[in-house]
């Protein structure tokens, strides 16, 4: 792993995890190290907060500046954990993330969570996390209110000023459409396929990839029921799109813990 000798496995974070959470964090540093983003996905209750607090504490000791954007109503929890309160369990780490609110992206003065929006870097920020990224999913949409958030993330913070990577954290990083998960996915490479293409091991492009699959995806919701089954919907989906999902996501169920790790200590 990029730069391990950080220290940051010596942290407080770190040592409150489990170790498919350990493994998660790994992952992705990695994820974020070659391609620049990563949505992880696991299911809700399996701690994708404190994931993500260790991943900010591994580039926090590189010296990176971290942002966090979030929904108004999670704003206390993120602000605990970087906080010197008595319920921190982590405090000890002195995490220095800023937080900030999805429809801050929205606004140009004011002041938000501490941080005057008049002043703010907004170009400075090495690592965004996103939770509950699944907000940014329709892409610049067809509403005002998503076409100004999402086209704001991506001209005040990705595309202006350092390079910034981009952890998004969301449990349903997909409705009905894959399309979903490109317009997420696009954050991290700043809306051009091309930045993620050549790292990618495959033999189509992204915007290919996706079409095949909501294509394939189509046909098989149009099934008679007792054909529309996951394993056949599996078996149309190409070799391609699984690389992709490998590549930039993470995403595991309970069921998937208690197959692959040790749950006793759980």
């Amino acid at each position: 792993m990029p730069n391990e000798a950080t220290g940051f496995k010596q942290s407080k974070i770190w040592n409150l995890l489990y170790d498919f959470q350990k493994d998660a964090v790994l992952a992705i540093i990695n994820k974020l190290e070659r391609y620049n983003g990563c949505i992880l996905a696991d299911s809700v209750g399996l701690g994708k907060t404190f994931t993500a607090l260790a991943v900010v504490k591994y580039y926090e000791n590189r010296n990176k500046s971290v942002l966090v954007l979030c929904p108004k109503k999670l704003a206390e929890n993120w602000n605990t954990y970087k906080d010197n309160y008595v319920n921190n369990p982590i405090a000890e780490d002195r995490l220095n993330y800023d937080v900030l609110f999805h429809t801050d992206l929205s606004r140009t003065q004011g002041v938000s969570n501490g941080l005057n929006l008049d002043r703010l870097n907004w170009g400075n920020y090495d690592l965004v996390v996103i939770d509950e990224s699944h907000n940014f999913r329709n892409g610049i949409g067809t509403g005002k209110t998503h076409e100004n958030r999402y086209v704001k993330l991506m001209d005040k913070i990705i595309k202006t000023g350092v390079k910034t990577k981009v952890l998004m954290l969301s449990a349903t990083p997909v409705n009905n459409k894959f399309i979903d998960l490109k317009n997420q996915l696009a954050i991290a490479y700043e809306g051009d396929s091309d930045n993620m293409n050549r790292y990618l091991n495959t033999t189509k492009n992204i915007e290919e990839i996706f079409k095949n699959a909501q294509r394939a995806f189509n046909t098989w919701s149009k099934l008679e029921p007792d054909a529309r089954t996951t394993d056949s919907l599996l078996r149309t989906l190409d070799f391609d799109f699984f690389e992709l999902l490998d590549s930039v996501t993470i995403a595991r169920s309970r069921k998937h813990i208690e197959k692959y790790y040790d749950t006793n200590e759980i």
